[in-house]
């Protein structure tokens, strides 16, 4: 069981009590806790960050876009709860302060239990710790990625690595669940590295790095399995979006997957002369 901690804001009794009881006949891995008021919810999240926030936007006094406005200094630097608006206001403004403001989906009221069912899947896959192996030459690059990459809605547990002997070496002894290797590395460079990581590591997850857009290795990645690319400079939402392609996370309204890389032989015509 992965006691999982779930905090609901609405003004209405009726909706969260609800919203409550979907979610325990559903699921047994969230504890439930409620507030009726932003200024409840503020006071709550100074002492405690639940891993996923239920929010109502429509509420007396304070609504809810203003407690996401203030996110970063009620938070003061701790990881941000996965935000899930459970509003009826759908105006295209409305959705775009909250794209604008880190939400993660929409669960319209009244509620559906199929979709809350899928969003508390997509919240159990996202908050199960991965170990993830940052793979550059460079210190000050791995330092940047490293930055990027905790930003991520998932829950990932960081480590380094300067080459890719290291590398490797590590994905060998076992225990890690994705890689994110820089292309240009002296010795064995990141494909090759790639290629020996995804032979004999199971299940791992290869994600290429690199400043150039090239498309032949692209190619090659591609062809040993690296199903994901990413071009420096990226940033956070392009790391959870391969990561919902990645871990088979549906995506919601404000996070879309990406398409893995696949490369079509090319035909090849040939010309007989007689």
């Amino acid at each position: 069981m992965l006691n999982l901690r779930a905090l609901i804001v609405d003004d209405s009794t009726v909706v969260r009590s609800q919203l409550r009881n979907e979610i325990k006949e559903i699921s047994g891995d969230f504890h439930i806790f409620e507030c009726e008021s932003v200024l409840e919810a503020g006071r709550f999240l100074l002492r405690s960050v639940p891993d996923v926030l239920f929010l109502d936007l429509n509420m007396p006094n304070i609504n809810g876009i203003e407690l996401l406005k203030k996110f970063d200094s009620v938070l003061g630097g701790r990881r941000p709860p996965i935000v899930v608006s459970i509003s009826t206001d759908m105006r295209p403004a409305t959705l775009e302060a909250l794209k604008a403001r880190g939400a993660y989906a929409l669960l319209p009221k009244p509620f559906d239990r199929a979709k809350v069912a899928l969003m508390l899947l997509r919240i159990v896959k996202m908050v199960q710790s991965r170990r993830v192996l940052i793979v550059d030459d460079s210190a000050t690059v791995r330092t940047v990625v490293k930055r990027i990459i905790e930003h991520s809605r998932f829950k990932l547990d960081i480590e380094e690595a300067a080459n890719g002997a290291d590398a490797i070496r590590l994905f060998r002894s076992g225990g890690f669940d994705l890689a994110f290797i820089d292309v240009e590395m002296p010795g064995i460079d990141g494909l090759e590295a790639a290629g020996e990581i995804l032979y004999s590591a199971g299940d791992a997850h290869v994600v290429l790095m690199s400043g150039k857009d090239d498309e032949p290795i692209r190619r090659a990645a591609s062809h040993i399995g690296v199903e994901f690319f990413l071009k420096k400079p990226f940033y956070a939402k392009d790391v959870d979006e391969v990561l919902h392609s990645l871990y088979a996370v549906a995506e919601t309204e404000f996070v879309s997957g990406r398409e893995p890389d696949v490369f079509e032989e090319p035909e090849t015509h040939v010309l007989y002369v007689s």
